[in-house]
């Protein structure tokens, strides 16, 4: 009797952990603190709707360099590497005339949730809202953060599991060798 109860809370825990990863559910990462190169890969689709209503799709950032980011407020190495976003964008983003742009996609979180986290924290690259987490499901990141570079040409390039230190030496000179490529 208590080796059936064994393996029905075994097989309970099982189902559970295969349910909330196909429902979407997102666990916070261990800080790895390196981007990893990828083969280059076309991306799935993005298209969302940022904080203000506005639409973006990936597909108009063709010819820059991405750096897509999936987070949520509740999740602290995500909110401990939006300060280093912050200033790698504005080292390499449009203001600085330079070709990066990052977007920001929050993880299932309402827009209440979202504005309240950014009253602490003011961000000047689009944060994203998919609230129902198609586009989660779509690039299928499992951890948060998760984050992804795409180069001038379209393709992811690089993939960080974890807390990246952007503003470091390593994310730098990644980023600065994918903005001096040509598309």
């Amino acid at each position: 009797m208590t080796e059936r109860c064994c393996l029905s809370a075994l097989a309970g825990l099982v189902l559970a952990v295969a349910l909330s990863v196909g429902c979407g559910f997102a666990i916070a990462a261990q800080p790895v603190k390196k981007l990893v190169a990828v083969d280059a890969t076309n991306p799935p689709s993005l298209e969302l709707k940022d904080i203000n209503g506005r639409l973006h799709r990936l597909a108009d950032y063709r010819g820059k360099v991405v750096l897509v980011n999936f987070w949520a407020t509740w999740c602290e190495p995500c909110r401990d590497e939006m300060p280093s976003m912050q200033i790698l964008y504005r080292r390499a983003g449009p203001e600085s005339g330079g070709e990066l742009a990052i977007l920001a996609v929050n993880h299932a979180e309402n827009l209440s949730r979202i504005e309240q986290f950014l009253r602490h924290q003011p961000l000047d690259f689009p944060v994203l809202i998919d609230p129902f987490s198609e586009v989660w499901r779509a690039w299928k990141p499992g951890l948060l953060p998760t984050s992804y570079l795409i180069g001038r040409d379209g393709r992811v390039r690089y993939r960080a599991l974890g807390e990246i230190d952007w503003a470091g030496r390593e994310a730098d000179a990644v980023v600065r060798s994918l903005l001096s490529e040509k598309n």
